[in-house]
């Protein structure tokens, strides 16, 4: 997708500015903080001491704030950057924490949903934003600097900037919701800071969500188009997306939950986010002419793309937006964090890109016991009332974590970043686990459903089926099939993708296969519905462990395990059988013993939608048939 040329190109063209405002002392007491304690967490036993290495050597309070104005590399848009750095001796250089978010004007940041506050009005106050308070957390929660990291980094000599979004904010532009010219600017703002004369030239990316999907796709980018090649040295992304199309479609099949996400940003988001940069831009006038005029033009003909039928992973428009094709040449040092029950931006968009990267690159993963929510999310009560589920925070194990990573990458201090290894997986009673890889070595456990809606480890009968509906017309079918294990005898881990083997007829040309895998503790009836409560270890009830689907219109191009990047194939023979082999979603879940796992086979499920065109599906389960294999570890 080509940039959409700005509304104020002329202005533009002859202002190339690069700082709004000529860098000036915070003036004390004009920072909101979050209460924030910026001192030093408990620390690991054995590690390096940070507050040793890494000390409080300068004040907060007398840190030099920039409100800066980037050029992008189309010669048009002008990136805004907000920026805090210590005041520091003549030639000394410091790093930089970037976190670029669509955010920082309509939901905020973190788990407290902070937004920046204005730093200045424009003449005559600033313009109402019609819409507003419905989707936007700002005008009670603004601060600065949202998130926490300026409180921590800047006194021990870290910068910390935080770049508006193409179209959000003060950033000119139109919102162009997951384009990969959202990458390049985060890119060319890198560069600009690694120009600066009190950088040190590494610049480390972080954030959660959309802003560590920025965080992700810069450090792909970069080596390919950045000036300063080296200048993005680590990056931190958070439950963040390595290919869009996996978060909204997987293996063909079209995720229900995503399908207006596209127009929250372009219309919805977009109409309430009004820029407030004020007299520091001279062009504000134009920007927020501008603003408007994207949702009807550059956001209407984006939403169209996501638009269904779209299942093609291969077309220009989902390339640009696949940063895991470019995964071999990231070389900044990078530390995922991802929830293991997180159905937002789901573990298949972690671990693809983890099996993606150089194996040489420093790497470290963390898949916590949790969904899509903030890691400095400080207690359950506060995770719950932010809509999340984290049964049990880590918030010092984070902020150490955290501090390690930069020290070690970014100030190229050894600080122990990789030495409690690679993987690290929290499990439901809140212990972490150690691999030295992901998906940890393992060997498949093979079990076949059977019509009784047994899975075991042989098959019996022969020549059996079930069948489920795929639409109205299929009356006669029940919704969905399930088949439930044996209790296990053990505690058993399973790691990575669990691959379903299925041999399956249609009654029409396609049809949507979603699986659910459920646990299923002692006492749980096999129809169950699932209970979030075991996310803490409680046994009264069934929880989802994960997911898995598959179209089968492109089931030729869709791989067992891995990434996989669908196209449109041959329809289906309405009642011939085919045989289609396609991958779950990514886990690290122990299955306690006397629990079981139960599959549940539908035509939709987990937020998806179904084809309506396969009428009744007939699944084979004799010998020779389905199976579903598990990745158990020995």
């Amino acid at each position: 997708m080509r940039p959409l040329r700005s509304l104020a190109v002329a202005g533009l063209a002859v202002l190339l500015a690069t700082t709004a405002a000529a860098a000036v002392p915070r003036a004390k007491g004009t920072h909101a903080t979050n209460t924030f304690n910026a001192a030093t967490p408990p620390q690991t036993p054995g590690l390096p001491d940070l507050d040793r290495l890494d000390p409080v050597k300068y004040k907060y309070t007398d840190a030099i704030v920039e409100h800066v104005q980037v050029k992008s590399r189309d010669g048009v848009n002008l990136v805004w950057v907000d920026l805090i750095r210590p005041r520091t001796a003549k030639g000394v250089r410091v790093p930089t924490i970037m976190m670029a978010s669509p955010y920082f004007n309509t939901l905020g940041r973190g788990y407290t949903e902070e937004c920046k506050k204005p730093h200045q009005s424009p003449p005559g106050g600033l313009p109402g934003s019609p819409g507003a308070p419905a989707l936007s957390n700002c005008a009670d929660h603004q601060t600065a600097f949202p998130e926490w990291y300026d409180e921590y980094f800047v006194p021990r000599g870290y910068a910390f900037a935080a770049m508006d979004l193409r179209g959000t904010r003060n950033t000119s532009g139109c919102q162009a919701y997951g384009d990969r010219d959202e990458v390049f600017d985060a890119v060319d703002t890198a560069d600009w800071i690694a120009d600066q004369a009190w950088s040190n030239g590494r610049v480390g990316m972080t954030g959660g969500s959309y802003d560590g999907t920025i965080a992700m796709g810069a450090a792909a980018e970069a080596p390919l188009s950045a000036r300063h090649k080296d200048a993005i040295a680590a990056v931190i992304p958070i439950r963040a997306i390595d290919a869009w199309y996996d978060y909204h479609f997987i293996n063909g099949v079209e995720l229900d939950s995503h399908r207006a996400t596209p127009a929250l940003f372009t219309a919805a988001l977009a109409a309430a986010d009004t820029p407030n940069s004020g007299t520091d831009d001279p062009l504000y006038a134009a920007h927020l002419a501008e603003r408007k005029a994207c949702i009807a033009s550059f956001g209407a003909a984006t939403d169209a793309q996501y638009a269904p039928p779209y299942q093609s992973a291969d077309t220009a428009f989902w390339a640009e937006r696949n940063f895991r094709k470019d995964a071999k040449t990231v070389r900044a040092a990078t530390f995922f964090i991802h929830g293991l029950f997180d159905f937002n931006v789901k573990t298949i968009n972690v671990g693809n890109m983890w099996l993606s990267l150089p194996k040489a690159l420093p790497k470290k993963l963390w898949l916590m016991n949790a969904d899509h929510v903030d890691p400095r999310c400080p207690t359950e009560d506060a995770c719950v009332k932010s809509g999340h589920l984290i049964p049990h925070p880590f918030a010092d194990r984070f902020i150490e974590a955290t501090h390690r990573w930069w020290l070690q990458y970014l100030k190229k201090v050894p600080a122990g970043a990789l030495a409690d290894g690679p993987v690290s997986v929290q499990r439901s009673n809140g212990a972490w686990s150690r691999s030295t890889a992901f998906p940890a070595s393992r060997s498949d456990l093979v079990l076949y459903p059977s019509k009784s809606g047994s899975l075991g480890t042989k098959t019996t009968g022969e020549g059996d089926s079930v069948q489920w509906t795929d639409n109205e017309a299929g009356a006669g079918a029940p919704v969905s099939q399930s088949f439930v294990t044996a209790p296990f005898s053990s505690a058993t881990r399973l790691s990575g993708q669990i691959q379903l083997d299925l041999k399956y007829a249609a009654a029409g040309p396609d049809t949507n296969i979603a699986v659910r895998i459920d646990d299923l503790a002692p006492g749980v009836g096999a129809g169950d519905k699932p209970d979030d409560a075991l996310y803490d270890g409680d046994e009264g009830g069934a929880l989802t462990v994960t997911y898995a689907w598959l179209q089968a219109l492109v089931r030729a191009s869709v791989k067992p395990r891995g990434p996989s990047t669908p196209v449109p194939g041959t329809p289906l023979t309405p009642g011939t059988a085919v045989v289609s082999r396609f991958p779950s979603l990514y886990t690290d879940y122990v299955v306690a013993k006397g629990h079981r796992l139960r599959f549940t086979f539908s035509n939709a499920d987990g937020g998806s939608l179904a084809s309506d065109a396969g009428n009744v599906v007939t699944l084979y389960t004799g010998p020779g048939a389905s199976s579903v294999r598990l990745p158990v570890v020995r």
